[in-house]
């Protein structure tokens, strides 16, 4: 597949160790694909996931003056699918479906839309759907991937054997595919439009049956240009086959400047991936500048201040990641986890308009809303108030306008810790502790957590870098450290300056690494 044959002599596959402007280098060759005549609908670009897609069309969009219509290549790989497929909403399995289906076999599934959207991969949280698509999505047989699987299923084998003829019966029945399925059937017929270049990116992330799709549109396109790092595969266990961009036969182009490394932050990430043998060796060199790598041994002291720059705080699952949580809210730092606010913008909003009718500073109907929203209705709004029907977008209100027509009952001297009355106690301590660390807190979303995985593309000026593993993963520690050392090395090169690793507070296993 794509390894010395004829079709080897059309490719070239780029690799991008961390920070050397993959996404950039990429579009540059758009760019020159463009100016040589090119048409846009005759480029197909394709992403790993939804958010890398959209990055590419958007930027591609701003650079080249182009619609979304003429790059309509520009896709993720099930998205392809879809498209050449000729699918709609109604051919793809749902919740509906689903739910007939646990009807069918009496026997409740986890709903399967439920997915770890985070990471860019599409896991059933159903144990027994995952297995069945991680079979398909490797393709290996059910047995194998039941025996090779930890995971424990009540009912064994036969039951899960059992879930997936029925989900087949039923698919086939009704014409329906899930995610997977679209990529089988795209393999199966093999009817790829011609391309003039086809770009693949991410390409260590890609699964088995990814890889064949890949060939299929290959095959029909005139250039291939496919980009990734094998240093950074870590959805192996998603079904990633993370070998495969290394043995693609082909020009090999490697970018060896980092934009974003700096010396020290690189000679900490070179320790930890040169300890794996099988992987392909890549000589790039860091910014200029020294950065600077430090060792705590608890995750909050004194010499980490938050209040410089961005900040990614980063562990290996999202359980550890949380345990962090609690010693931000204390101090009074305001952080984003899982795409969401600490604070929500509604609840500041309602503070803070609360305050400004305090001062006597007329504010907008929305934010009277979301005051409203926060003040209980007993006898605090008088009844038939709460919803403000009668208010209107077109007038400011002060608390004399809000107490004669809107039904207010709260007087105007009362804190918002208790006229907001409907704000949960820990909620408040925590935006005190703020408020007296820094009035302006809420106007910097500087602290991100996340797990690596999640943090994969991104980047921030500081890493603080969580290094306890599952009990699980350190169980098994010796069969999976080449998995380990990729993981931590994806979160140690997301540091633009400052890389602070705290020491494990369950184990000493990260040394080992």
């Amino acid at each position: 597949m794509l390894l010395k044959d004829k079709h080897s002599q059309k490719i070239k596959i780029i690799f991008g160790p961390p920070g050397t402007g993959k996404t950039t280098h990429l579009l540059n060759i758009v760019e020159k694909e463009l100016q040589q005549g090119t048409p846009p609908d005759r480029i197909g670009y394709f992403a790993f996931t939804n958010k890398a897609a959209d990055e590419a069309i958007t930027r591609a969009m701003e650079k080249f003056n182009l619609s979304r219509k003429d790059l309509k290549f520009f896709r993720t790989l099930h998205s392809m699918a879809y498209k050449t497929l000729g699918l709609d909403n109604r051919d793809v399995m749902g919740d509906k479906n689903y739910a007939e289906v646990s009807n069918y076999l009496q026997f409740k599934l986890v709903n399967p839309s439920k997915t770890v959207s985070d990471l860019g991969v599409q896991q059933p949280q159903d144990p027994y759907l995952r297995l069945i698509d991680s079979s398909k999505v490797k393709n290996v047989s059910l047995s194998h991937e039941f025996l090779n699987n930890r995971e424990h299923i009540q009912g064994g084998f036969e039951k899960l054997s059992y879930i997936a003829r029925g989900l087949e019966i039923y698919k086939d029945k009704h014409t329906l595919y899930d995610f997977t399925d679209m990529i089988l059937e795209f393999n199966k017929r093999k009817d790829s439009p011609k391309l003039d270049v086809a770009i693949i990116d991410e390409a260590q992330d890609l699964s088995f049956i990814q890889w064949q799709m890949v060939e299929i549109i290959i095959r029909n396109c005139e250039r291939a240009y496919i980009a990734g790092d094998d240093d950074q595969a870590i959805f192996d266990w998603a079904g990633a086959d993370t070998k495969r961009l290394g043995l693609i036969g082909g020009e090999r182009i490697i970018l060896n400047k980092s934009y974003r490394i700096p010396k020290r932050i690189h000679s900490v990430a070179q320790k930890l991936i040169t300890k794996i043998d099988d992987r392909v060796e890549k000589d790039w060199s860091p910014r200029d500048d020294e950065g600077a790598v430090k060792y705590h041994r608890s995750r909050f002291n004194n010499s980490i201040d938050f209040k410089n720059g961005s900040w990614l705080i980063l562990a290996r699952t999202n359980y550890i990641a949380e345990q962090v949580i609690d010693d931000l809210q204390m101090r009074g730092f305001f952080y984003e986890y899982k795409n969401r606010s600490s604070v929500s913008d509604k609840m500041m909003s309602a503070i803070q308009g609360w305050k400004k009718i305090q001062e006597g500073t007329p504010i907008q109907l929305g934010t009277v809303k979301d005051i409203y929203h926060y003040i209980s209705g007993n006898g605090n709004i008088e009844r038939g108030f709460k919803d403000l029907k009668d208010a209107s977008d077109d007038v400011e209100y002060n608390y004399e306008s809000l107490v004669v027509n809107h039904g207010l009952n709260v007087d105007v001297n009362t804190d918002w810790n208790f006229a907001l009355d409907r704000i949960p106690s820990s909620q408040k301590r925590y935006i005190n502790a703020a408020m007296r660390r820094d009035k302006n807190f809420y106007k910097s979303k500087n602290i991100k957590i996340s797990t690596i995985h999640a943090s994969k593309g991104g980047e921030a000026d500081n890493v603080m870098l969580l290094t306890d593993l599952p009990t699980k993963v350190e169980s098994n520690l010796s069969n999976k450290i080449n998995d380990e050392r990729r993981v931590f090395y994806v979160g140690v090169t997301r540091a633009k300056k400052s890389l602070h690793i705290i020491s494990s507070q369950s184990n000493r296993q990260f040394k080992e690494l």
